[in-house]
């Protein structure tokens, strides 16, 4: 197979909805990844934004790391800004993906794990974001975009890459 590089790799193509998000889901996504957080012993912040990168909700649970905050909203705004979940963008930094200019100037945009767009009906309807862990932050996610019915299938294809077995998910 040819490798086209002309070929558009970036932005995915599903677009915004602005209409999507309000509080009572991204209170239901919280909970979700909050009861996750706690069942496996991290105490997180877990963030919210609507399809314009607007906060909708934040909780940071007792204990969890004051930094977590800051991450937890950024987390939340990249996957929104760039629709795709935060941990891609490492890469892209580096140089080793899609040819596009590096948005690490962007002003809290985050390049690890934890960040997801929620996706629901193949629109962009927000983020969720969770901050407090490493790859914990991820499950914590999933377990929240599960309770809106998001799609799950990006961030269960990075849990498989980075080795985590099923059973934690």
């Amino acid at each position: 197979m040819e490798d086209n590089k002309w070929e558009r790799s970036y932005p995915p193509e599903f677009p915004y909805d602005y209409a999507g998000m309000n509080l009572e889901k991204a209170l239901m996504m919280i909970e979700a990844a909050k009861q996750k957080a706690q069942e496996m012993g991290f105490s997180m912040t877990i963030a919210v934004c609507d399809a314009a990168g607007n906060i909708v909700s934040l909780q940071r649970m007792d204990d969890a790391p004051l930094m977590s905050v800051e991450i937890a909203i950024n987390k939340a705004r990249t996957s929104v800004f760039g629709k795709i979940p935060t941990h891609q963008w490492g890469a892209i930094f580096k140089g080793t993906e899609p040819v596009i200019p590096p948005l690490r100037f962007h002003s809290g945009w985050i390049a690890f794990p934890g960040g997801f767009p929620v996706v629901v009906n193949g629109k962009v309807i927000g983020g969720l974001g969770c901050s407090g862990a490493t790859w914990e932050d991820c499950l914590a996610v999933r377990a929240g975009l599960i309770k809106l019915h998001a799609n799950t299938e990006e961030l269960e294809e990075f849990l498989k890459s980075f080795g985590v077995p099923k059973e934690k998910w």
